[in-house]
């Protein structure tokens, strides 16, 4: 079965690991197994099972997508690191997607207003707030009280917000009480699907990325090191 364009899709930001292929502007097939902090464990076999289930093989890819975050720091690591190994071994082109803006695409295929929401625990969130498809506020780090103050002067109307994202359910009370009407998108985390397809329009517009210079985007340093730094400034 050979696709006159086949673009792999990786998505490993959070609980779950995802893989999809697409081709021509559609998804072909989407696989999805929780697997909690496994991911190494869970990725590859089911690669293997996206191949054999399309009657396709690993040669024929003509692209590579990879969520490259926020998310959780390991897994967005493995994720990474397949999508780097594949890319540079068969010579194809990648593109690292970020997770916020496959979240809103997922969420909202179009381009209306979404606000995607990450849990990163400690009472803060990654958040972007896309309208019209661009980042009317730019991925980062924020409180929901931050959130709230910065959306009521980026956005024009008063129709509720879409939110997505498995920080959205912790957010929503938040801004409600806030001023800010919101509608929960129901999705948790971006859909492999929307890597792949994102991916090939990135590579087919000649937006590729440096295979070797893609990295995780954690938007805050990592607890190990932030005990690093502790132990290194110890009067601080």
């Amino acid at each position: 079965m050979m696709q006159k364009s086949l673009v792999l899709g990786i998505e490993t930001s959070g609980t779950a690991t995802g893989v999809a292929l697409a081709s021509g502007g559609k998804v072909l097939a989407e696989l999805t197994e929780g697997s909690g902090c496994g991911h190494n464990e869970v990725l590859l076999p089911l690669l293997d099972r996206l191949f054999k289930s399309t009657a396709t093989d690993v040669r024929e890819l003509s692209g590579v997508g990879v969520d490259t975050g926020p998310g959780m720091f390991t897994s967005l690591r493995v994720g990474t690191s397949t999508a780097k190994g594949l890319a540079v071994a068969l010579r194809v082109p990648t593109a690292g997607v970020s997770s916020l803006w496959a979240l809103a695409r997922t969420a909202r295929p179009g381009s209306e207003e979404v606000l995607s929401l990450i849990d990163a625990r400690k009472h803060q969130f990654y958040a972007a707030l896309y309208l019209r498809g661009q980042p009317a506020i730019p991925p980062s780090l924020r409180s929901a009280e931050q959130l709230v103050a910065e959306l009521s002067s980026k956005r024009t109307g008063d129709s509720d917000l879409v939110v997505a994202g498995n920080g959205a359910g912790i957010c929503a009370e938040l801004l409600e009480a806030g001023g800010v009407h919101v509608r929960l998108a129901g999705i948790e985390y971006p859909s492999p699907g929307v890597i792949a397809l994102e991916a090939g329009e990135r590579i087919r517009k000649g937006l590729a990325d440096d295979a070797t210079a893609i990295e995780p985007v954690y938007l805050r340093r990592t607890d190990a090191e932030l005990i690093r730094e502790k132990k290194l400034s110890p009067g601080r």
